[in-house]
């Protein structure tokens, strides 16, 4: 209130230097303000002289603020010269310094937008190689930015901090007691994005869950199940499963039994086992070295002969059309063999009581 009864004062006693001074302030202040664009663009080319292209010395994070500053400072050198009252120059000498607090503070979060140069060599680079990662950073980044920029900005308007904070502490306790669940998401989605389990179009398979992830945020994964609904869960319920990803094979296993009948001679199962691994070692799709073959057990009910090997096809259609044409190769040979398999039977015996009159 005193600075506005000071400011009228100025005003009532208002003479004709003091209307000079008010133009020359206003000449001042305009000159400023027409200029702010080339003196911005003057004090990056300071910094970044090697660089030739303009357009991008006016994407640079700090053209903007400091076009803003040089607009405030001009503003600010022409209130100087109308020689305004001491309470009201303290007050605008305590406003310029939070506008260059606000300045910095928003050229160093420009840095961290989206579109800026480090955002993008971060995306690209191969520890991170993620834009919701590199979203995740910028905004951590950016929030530590303004908090301190904040408290800089409170300290100089004379305030006492440790209130603040001691009110702060017990806000604090009150919201993460009532936001655990968000607080285990988030942390659970940071460490999802930093370990990389599981990327965007992987499918993974969990004790709950299994699909195709479509989108990863701080707080939730979406899953494309199979019969094309999507699933959105906590990260948190994620962390705490064991996760399979399919999109991580590198090779993938194939293994079933034969069993053939009891009665089936010791050349013919030679023959079969000869002539399967022979179809098997000839597939170009099976890692020759990982085919086993052979009679693991004689049963009640036939012979059973264990087949295994591993193939670099890791497209679950393409493994699928793999097993079925493995499965027909060997079935060809066994009926060429003239052999049937073997079906678990069981002997069932009925009693039959029969009622005799006395």
């Amino acid at each position: 209130m005193d600075k506005i009864n000071s400011m009228i004062e100025f005003f009532q006693n208002m003479t004709q230097e003091k209307i000079i001074d008010i133009v020359i302030a206003l000449i001042i202040a305009g000159i400023f303000c027409l200029l702010s664009s080339s003196f911005s663009y003057l004090v990056i080319k300071i910094f970044k002289w090697k660089e030739k292209d303009k357009s991008k010395i006016k994407s640079n994070a700090f053209y903007h603020p400091v076009k803003a500053a040089i607009i405030v400072l001009g503003i600010y050198l022409a209130i100087l010269i109308l020689n305004l009252p001491k309470d009201v120059m303290e007050f605008l000498d305590k406003l310029l310094e939070i506008v260059i607090i606000c300045t910095v503070a928003k050229g160093l979060s420009n840095i961290f937008e989206p579109n800026s140069l480090l955002m993008q060599k971060i995306e690209e680079s191969n520890r991170v190689g993620n834009k919701t990662l590199a979203g995740f950073i910028g905004k951590i980044a950016k929030a530590v930015i303004y908090i301190g920029a904040g408290i800089l900005i409170i300290t100089n308007l004379g305030y006492n901090l440790n209130g603040i904070i001691a009110g702060l502490g017990v806000g604090s306790v009150v919201v993460a007691l009532a936001a655990q669940d968000l607080a285990k998401s988030l942390i659970a989605g940071a460490s999802i994005l930093l370990d990389k389990p599981f990327v965007v179009g992987d499918f993974i398979q969990t004790k709950t869950y299994e699909g195709t992830v479509v989108d990863i945020t701080f707080r939730s994964t979406k899953i494309k199940t199979a019969d094309d609904t999507t699933v959105t869960v906590p990260n948190s319920k994620l962390a705490e499963e064991a996760i399979v990803n399919y999109a991580k094979m590198e090779k993938r296993r194939y293994n079933f039994n034969l069993k053939l009948p009891l009665q089936t001679n010791t050349d013919t199962i030679e023959t079969i086992i000869n002539r399967i691994k022979f179809v098997l070692v000839h597939n170009k799709d099976i890692i020759e070295d990982t085919i086993v073959i052979g009679c693991n057990s004689i049963l009640q009910d036939g012979i059973n002969i264990t087949v295994s090997m591993y193939t670099n096809i890791t497209p679950y259609a393409d493994y699928l059309n793999f097993r079925t044409n493995v499965n027909e190769a060997i079935l060809n040979i066994v009926d060429s063999e003239g052999i049937r398999l073997s079906n678990p039977s069981q002997d069932v015996y009925v009693y039959k009581q029969e009622n005799k009159e006395e």
